[in-house]
C-alpha cells in the first residue's frame, strides 16, 4: 500500500478561534493508483495534499507513506522522503523565470543523494514532447508548455507518488486534456502513484477513484 491514513485530525488556530481542517479522516491509496479529491474550498484538500506531501505534519492519526512512519520523522527525514519518493505538480507551475527549461526540470536533481543519469532531464522533456524548449524560459513558453516542464521537473526524480493540485486550473481546455492524456500515460509507464486535487469534475472522472472531503471529512 502507498498511502495508509488513519484518523488524521489537523488544526489551525488557538483553542477559541480553532478551525478542524481534517477531522478524523482515514485513506488508502494502492501502488500505481489514480485518485481524485474534490471538495468545495475550505473542504480541507490542500490541507490533505500538504500532508500527504510530508509539507505539514497531523496533529493526531497514523500516517505509513510506502511503508515508512511518517508521524514518527524528523523534519530533515520529512525533507528527504520529499526529495526522494514525491513529485509535485501545481496550478501555477513555480518554474524559475531565470531558468530556462532544462535547468527547471534539472533542478530537483541538485539535492538528490544517490545516481540519476545527467541525460536523465533531457530524457523526460523528450518525453513530455519539449526536447525543442530546452533553452526557452517559462516566459516564452505557453501554459501548456509550462505545466509540462513542470510535469517533468515532478517526474525526473522517478517518484513513487505524484501530487498534483489543481494541474488544468490556468490551462484552457484543449490544453487541460492533453495534460491529463499525459499524467494518464506517465502514471502507467512508471507505475506512479497518482492523486490529484480538482474542483473540476470532468478531470476527477479521469481518476480511478473519486473522494469528496466536505468539512474536512469524507462524504459518503
Amino acid at each position: 500500500m502507498m498511502v495508509q491514513m488513519e484518523n488524521i485530525r489537523r488544526t489551525f488556530g488557538e483553542v477559541q478561534a480553532e478551525v478542524v481542517a481534517l477531522d478524523g479522516v482515514d485513506l488508502s491509496i494502492d501502488y500505481g493508483e489514480f485518485v481524485a479529491v474534490v471538495g468545495a474550498s475550505g473542504s480541507g484538500k490542500s490541507t490533505l495534499l500538504q500532508i500527504l506531501g510530508c509539507l505539514d505534519r497531523a496533529d493526531e492519526g497514523t500516517f505509513i507513506l510506502d511503508g515508512r512512519d511518517v508521524q514518527s520523522l524528523s523534519g530533515r527525514e520529512m525533507a528527504r522522503v520529499r526529495n526522494e519518493t514525491i513529485g509535485f505538480v501545481f496550478q501555477s507551475f513555480h518554474l524559475l523565470g531565470d531558468r530556462d527549461a532544462l535547468e527547471n526540470v534539472a533542478l530537483p536533481l541538485e539535492y538528490r543523494r544517490g545516481s540519476i543519469s545527467k541525460t536523465r532531464p533531457r530524457e523526460v522533456l523528450d518525453r513530455v514532447g519539449l526536447l525543442d524548449r530546452v533553452t526557452h524560459r517559462p516566459s516564452q513558453l505557453s501554459g501548456g508548455e509550462r505545466q509540462r516542464v513542470a510535469i517533468a521537473r515532478a517526474l525526473v526524480k522517478e517518484p513513487r507518488l505524484l501530487l498534483c493540485d489543481e494541474p488544468t486550473g490556468n490551462l484552457d481546455s484543449e490544453s487541460g486534456d492533453q495534460l491529463l492524456d499525459l499524467l494518464s500515460e506517465l502514471r502507467t509507464e512508471l507505475n506512479t502513484t497518482l492523486v490529484l486535487v480538482t474542483h473540476d469534475s470532468q478531470v476527477a472522472c479521469r481518476a480511478d477513484r473519486i473522494l469528496t472531503l466536505k468539512d474536512g471529512r469524507w462524504e459518503t
